[in-house]
């Protein structure tokens, strides 16, 4: 406000030299009219360009007032979200913890590698879990001269399945404790138990958890070999060329099909040299490769013709590299499974 006063007296003062120098000159009142009306205008300008710097501060002012309210709110925001941060980790330790104490559990119930491979001249067992615990599950049983061996999918991944293979499992160890059955009889068993386990049978109750299997029965004194199977089928590799053992096309478990899930067996030659392979979808379905396809049952019949002539740790090598190749950066969408033996 005092700038503007001054720079007000400083132009009246130049505006009354020149009303000075007019009286004094009478022949310069023209000229010295115009400089007047230029001065008077430069003035204006000046008060306009005074006010606008004025409403320019006003708004800087009020701008950083609003500035440091915002900071202030921000902060604020920020403390509440790293204590928000803090609960999260803290329940997702909790969640971690509890799972890696089920997959302990899982662990020392699902049978390793070495407790199955005493019994067979070559096996492996390819076991890719999606998450930490898994849905699918090699079931072995050994019963006088039988052994029975499986490669089980349930239904879903992650916890869930590990809950129904802790279900299937330990229904598939009493039935075939108490029975001396053939695989077709020893899955139509577990599907009613596994309905009665879930209630599955209850009015009104529409559920389809339940499991898919390639079952195999094996007589250890001439390798002679029963199949059956629930959604999943069976290879046998010999001289080069792959057979097909399909299963039944009921799952285990649900209430769908109203009890009308029926299994049979398969008598499954087997001569010296011959392979067989049996495995959960996940390994066929998971997408990958160039454009994003399936890996695919025909992909899997390829790849193990290829490696069959291998023994089979290598030829596990093999397919595991097979598969994460056509994995790449994808994510795994689903448990895998694949059950290799040699006779």
């Amino acid at each position: 406000m005092l700038s503007a006063i001054f720079m007000k007296n400083e132009d009246n003062k130049e505006v009354g030299a020149v009303a000075d120098k007019a009286s004094s000159d009478p022949k310069d009142v023209e000229s010295l009219s115009a400089e007047i009306e230029k001065l008077e205008k430069d003035n204006e300008m000046l008060n306009l360009n005074i006010e606008e710097l004025s409403k320019t501060n006003e708004y800087l002012v009020s701008a950083t007032w609003r500035e440091r309210e915002m900071k202030q709110k921000l902060g604020i925001a920020l403390e509440e979200l790293k204590e928000t941060k803090k609960i999260v980790d803290k329940q997702h330790k909790s969640i971690t913890d509890s799972i890696n104490y089920a997959s302990r559990i899982q662990d020392a119930i699902i049978p390793k590698h070495k407790d199955i491979a005493q019994y067979f001249k070559d096996i492996f067992i390819m076991h890719e879990a999606k998450d930490i615990v898994s849905g699918d599950f090699p079931w072995f049983y050994k019963k006088d001269d039988y052994v029975y061996i499986a490669a089980v999918d349930c239904t879903g991944h992650g916890v869930p399945g590990a809950m129904m293979s802790l279900i299937g499992y330990l229904l598939m160890n009493d039935i075939a404790n108490h029975d001396d059955i053939d695989p077709a009889q020893l899955l139509t068993n577990l599907h009613w138990a596994v309905v009665k386990t879930l209630k599955q049978d209850a009015e009104g109750k529409q559920t389809s958890d339940g499991m898919d299997i390639a079952l195999c029965r094996i007589n250890l004194k001439d390798n002679q070999v029963q199949y059956a199977g629930a959604h999943r089928p069976l290879y046998r590799v010999r001289n080069g060329e792959l057979e097909q053992y399909s299963g039944a096309k009921f799952p285990i478990g649900g209430n769908q099909y109203r009890g009308r899930n029926k299994f049979f067996n398969h008598e499954v030659d087997i001569e010296g040299g011959d392979s067989v392979y049996f495995f959960s979808d996940g390994l066929t379905d998971q997408f990958g490769g160039p454009d994003g396809l399936k890996y695919g049952p025909k992909r899997t019949r390829e790849e193990l013709l290829k490696y069959n002539h291998l023994s089979m740790e290598k030829l596990n090598e093999k397919m595991q590299k097979s598969y994460s190749d056509w994995k790449g950066d994808t994510n795994q969408i689903d448990d895998v499974l694949l059950i290799g033996i040699k006779f």
